[in-house]
This record gives structure tokens, sequence and C-alpha cells, in this order.
């Protein structure tokens, strides 16, 4: 069996041809021995920062960690003890790919070969993630995608060249990572409990540590919701503070707006641009980047394994490939059928406005309707603070928008969903 690692840092994954096996966020601790890694590492991050790594997948190399130990000499020391430990645990054997980020250089190729050769599987190919997550390119010459890692978002664009689609520039952008935004976030809770509650969640490693753990989930719920009330319990005293959505997307702003500077120029205003679905819903990203498309994760592993003999190489010649053929199957077909069944606009008071912006001043919402272009078409999302209902039937759940829906706003305004061309 050949196995697919994705060296994705906020989440190591690990597949088969039968899916995911494994998932493994790319940090180490060292505050007890042996250390620990992936999720239980990430939950000692604020309660043991001197003990903490994080950025041996971005930074692999044989350069001397900062925060000098016993155990770990270099980066390229945590990333094999790291890779090492989810391989063990998986009982894993036989060959491997690796899905490596779009930056990546050839010394830090060369060092993720040297570490993976110490493991027990052989490293079998390598190949740039980016290709894999637009191997279904089909309609345009261009596009960009969006990584987003820990400490920075990697910018790629690819062309369609032959029935190829092939990498043509990278662009790293320091400082606008996972890591970046996560502190924005914690800094607006924190905040909010000093104003509403005089109570510093951050002034407690404990408590702080607690708003990182939570961060994520907390994130769904107010982008689901529109606001959300938030409990920490400090020592036997509960407090409290309300955030809105809003709140979270503008101390976003200013990260959003690099990527969307550097964006600008890899594109034009045909280019599609597309990042992973798992990061297609972080507040304010759409706004800030509107007509983003979301990928499914599993396209990745899909599109490896479909590919996977062009992917694999033997011996001590392997190389990064960084092109691969288009996917020309059936779904090209399907493909064109899906498009044809997509509205484009809708139509509002015998007047078509274009999609995804619904929210016309004469609705006069006072919540917005939330409309982001996904890879099956335009979706529109459930706000239980508004009455949505989609032909006839109340809108619980986010949905497709097919061509002829309709949907009706607060009893009293309603949209048709229509294509214009």
């Amino acid at each position: 069996m050949t196995t697919l690692i994705e060296l994705h840092d906020r989440n190591i994954r690990i597949s088969s041809p039968d899916g995911v096996l494994l998932e493994s966020p790319g940090f180490a601790n060292t505050a007890s021995n042996p250390p620990v890694y992936g999720e239980e590492a990430l939950k000692l991050t604020r309660l043991h920062p001197q003990q903490s790594f994080s950025q041996f997948w971005l930074q692999l190399s044989l350069d001397p960690l900062v925060h000098k130990n016993k155990l770990f000499r270099h980066q390229a020391d945590l990333a094999y003890a790291h890779l090492n430990t989810l391989i063990q645990e998986l009982n894993l054997e036989g060959e491997a790919v690796f899905a490596v980020p779009s930056h990546y250089n050839a010394s830090q190729l060369a060092t993720l070969l040297g570490l993976a050769k110490h493991c027990p599987l052989e490293p079998a190919g390598l190949v740039d993630i980016s290709l894999l997550a637009l191997s279904s390119l089909q309609e345009h010459q261009q596009a960009v995608f969006i990584d987003i890692q820990l400490y920075q978002t990697v910018l790629t664009r690819v062309s369609r060249e032959q029935g190829e689609i092939v990498r043509e520039r990278v662009i790293p952008i320091p400082g606008t990572g996972l890591l970046a935004l996560h502190d924005c976030w914690s800094n607006a809770i924190t905040d909010a409990f000093i104003k509403q509650s005089r109570f510093d969640p951050q002034h407690n490693a404990d408590t702080e540590q607690y708003i990182y753990n939570e961060l994520e989930n907390w994130l769904q719920k107010v982008s689901l919701n529109q606001e959300i009330l938030l409990e920490i319990n400090n020592k036997g005293t509960v407090h409290q503070a309300s955030l809105t959505l809003k709140n979270f997307e503008q101390r976003a702003q200013n990260i959003y707006k690099r990527i969307s500077q550097e964006l600008s120029a890899l594109v034009d205003e045909n280019t599609p641009v597309y990042v992973l679905d798992r990061f297609a819903t972080l507040p304010g990203l759409s706004q800030e980047l509107p007509g983003l498309i979301g990928v499914n994760d599993e396209r990745i592993g899909e599109s490896a394994y479909h590919n996977l003999d062009l992917i694999r190489s033997s011996g001590e010649a392997l190389r990064l490939i960084a092109r691969l053929p288009v996917h020309e199957t059936p779904q090209k077909t399907r493909s064109s059928e899906n498009r044809e069944a997509r509205p484009s606009h809708f139509l509002y008071r015998h007047r078509a406005y274009a999609l995804p912006d619904l929210n016309l001043p004469a609705l006069k919402l006072a919540d917005p309707i939330k409309v982001s272009l996904q890879e099956q078409g335009y979706c529109l999302h459930n706000n239980p603070r508004l009455d949505l209902q989609l032909n006839g039937a109340p809108l619980t759940e986010s949905v497709i928008l097919k061509l002829g829906d309709s949907l009706t706003v607060n009893q009293d305004a309603t949209i048709e969903f229509i294509q214009v061309r």
C-alpha cells in the first residue's frame, strides 16, 4: 500500500486509498519526558511556551534551534520525531508519497527525504500540494491556490498548458497565518471580557490556554449564529462576554488585506482563487476576498491516488512533481451539466442582481444573508436570526442554490435565483 502524507503544518494528514487515517497538528512540546506531539502538544503552548515548538515543518532544516534542549538539535529532528510517532501509531510500512507545500526549496526537500528514509516508510514521491488541489482545473487558463499555514499564507499560481496543470509562481506572505489570526481573535475575546466582566483571561496561563483550546469551536458557533456568549470559569468564578461575528471579522481585516494586496499581483478579474474548505469560512475572509472558491479537503488525497503512477518514482532520483495532467474524466461532463444548472444572479422586484451579495438596502435586513461560492456552486448559509424559507420550507442548514430556487425573506420579500448569460 502507498501511504499519502500531506504536509499542512496545521494538520499533518496521513491517508490510504480508503481515506484519511490520522491528522496531527504540527506542534511538539518537551515539558514532559517523553515529549508529546500533535493535539496534545497544541494544548500546552500557553502553559509551557518555552518548551513548545511549531515551526519545524515551516522551517524544515538542519539549522540549530533557538531554544536548545537535550532531545532535539534542529528543526529536522523535531519533524522526524513527529512524523515517526505518527507512523508508529498507525503501524505503517511500505512506500509513502509526500504532498509538500509550494514554498519548500530544494534544500528543504532534501532534508525531508533524509529524515523520511530513517522512518519505517520508504519515500516514493514528492508532489506540490497546490497541483493536487487544482488538478481538475478545466474552465480557466490560470488559477491561484491560497494555502493558509500556521505562520504564513502561500499563494501559488498555476496555469493550464496542453492538458497539464503547471506551477508558475509562489508568493509566501509571512505573518498572515492561522496563528496570527488566532492571536487577533484571542485579543478580541480578551478585550470583551475586560470590558464586560473586568476579567483578563490572558493574565493567567490556564485561562489563556482555555481560549486557544476553544477558539475554533467558538468561531464555528459565531459564524452560524452571528453572535456568541462566552463563559470562562476561573477558580470557581464564572465570567461572561458577548461577541458578534463582526467583532471577529474586523480584527482579521489587516491580515486579510495583506493577502489581498499580494493576490492582486497574481490575478485579473477572471482568475479563480481557491482555498481549502476548512479555511473558506474563516470570519471575514470571503468579505475581503469575494468570489473565493472552496476546495473539498478530500480532493488532495483523491488527486494524489488518481495520479499515483506519475508521482511515484524509485531509487535516489526522487524529484518534485510540479506539473500534472488535468483530470479528463466523465467528471468534466457532469461539471458542465452542473454549471448549466447554477444560478449566476437573483431576481428581486423584476430586476436582476449578480450573486453572491443578497444584502440589498431595500430588504432592510437586521442581519446579513451570507452566500459563498463553492466548487458545486453558490452556497446559501442559514442565519437563525432571519426568517428564511427556501422553496416554501424553513432554511435550517446551508444549501447549494439551484436555478429556479425561490427564497422568502422575513415572510414579505421573495428572491428568485436565475442565470444570466
